[in-house]
């Protein structure tokens, strides 16, 4: 079974957000990569799962395009999760408190 460039790819990404989510859940602080400007709007907890569900979101979707050959079903059904975990990670991922040029 060969992978694709987009799939390496797509997988190279998915570690990275696992590294990124790892890193602000052990040490409660945001990873140098995300904005300074949005850095004070986040809570490094949250923004921990949240990347850890994008990546989660990313691992079913290879997964899911990989097996959609021996099985269409199971390919379905890998579909609910998926859409799941990005819907979960959206909702995380979205900036919990104000801007503070919004006052």
């Amino acid at each position: 079974m060969s992978l694709t460039v987009l799939h390496v790819i797509l997988l190279g990404l998915g570690c990275l957000n696992v590294a990124l989510g790892v890193y602000a859940l052990t040490t409660n602080r945001l990873p140098s990569l995300v904005p300074i400007l949005w850095r004070d709007r986040y809570e490094p907890r949250r923004y921990g799962w949240g990347v850890l569900l994008m990546a989660a979101f990313v691992f079913l979707l290879v997964l899911g395009q990989k097996v959609m050959n021996w099985s269409p079903d199971l390919a379905l059904a890998l579909a609910i999760p998926m859409v799941g975990c990005g819907v979960a990670a959206s909702w995380l991922l979205i900036p919990t408190k104000p801007s503070p040029r919004a006052s």
